[in-house]
C-alpha cells in the first residue's frame, strides 16, 4: 500500500508540473528569436507570436542617410554625413486583442565570423490593430558590406 501511495503522489506531482507548461504553450511565449541571412529588400518570413501579437514578416531596406552630402550636410548641425547610412527594418505586426501589448524589436547585425557589428532596438505598443512597424537605425556606411546575418529578437509585455 505504501508503494501505491508513493506512485500516486509522484504521478500527481508530475501532472502539476506538466499542466502549467501546456497552458503556457497555448497562450504563446513572450519571447522569440531567429537568425536570418542579411538580404536587402526581400520579404523574409518570421511567423513569430509573442503573447497575442503576431509578427509575420521582416523586410530590411537601405534608407537615405538623411544628412545629404556636400556642403549642406556639413553645415547643418547634427546631420548625418556621407559616412552614415540608415537601415530600415519593417515588421508586419498584428495584435488581435483589445488589450495593449508592447513589443520590443531588437536586431543584432553579425559578420561572417559571428562577430557583433551593431545592434538596434525599439519598442511599440499595439492595441487591437495591425500594421507595419518600422525600425530605422543609423549605421556606418563602411560596415554594410560586412553584415552577413541578423538575429531578430522580439519580446512582448502586457501594458
Amino acid at each position: 500500500m505504501d508503494t501505491l501511495l508513493k506512485r500516486t503522489a509522484l504521478v500527481l506531482a508530475l501532472a502539476l508540473m506538466i499542466v502549467p507548461a501546456l497552458g503556457a504553450q497555448e497562450s504563446g511565449s513572450l519571447r522569440f528569436e531567429k537568425t536570418i541571412d542579411y538580404k536587402l529588400d526581400q520579404l523574409i518570413p518570421l511567423n513569430a507570436t509573442v503573447g497575442p501579437v503576431r509578427v509575420t514578416n521582416i523586410r530590411i531596406s537601405r534608407g537615405s542617410s538623411g544628412g545629404g552630402g556636400g556642403v549642406l550636410g556639413r553645415i547643418r548641425p547634427g546631420a548625418a554625413s556621407e559616412t552614415e547610412a540608415t537601415l530600415s527594418a519593417s515588421f508586419d505586426t498584428e495584435n488581435p486583442k483589445e488589450d495593449e501589448w508592447v513589443v520590443t524589436y531588437t536586431l543584432d547585425f553579425f559578420d561572417a565570423k559571428g562577430k557583433l557589428i551593431d545592434r538596434a532596438s525599439k519598442s511599440k505598443g499595439f492595441e487591437g490593430e495591425a500594421g507595419v512597424f518600422t525600425l530605422d537605425h543609423p549605421i556606418l556606411e563602411y560596415v554594410l558590406p560586412m553584415i552577413d546575418r541578423v538575429k531578430v529578437r522580439l519580446e512582448a509585455r502586457f501594458d
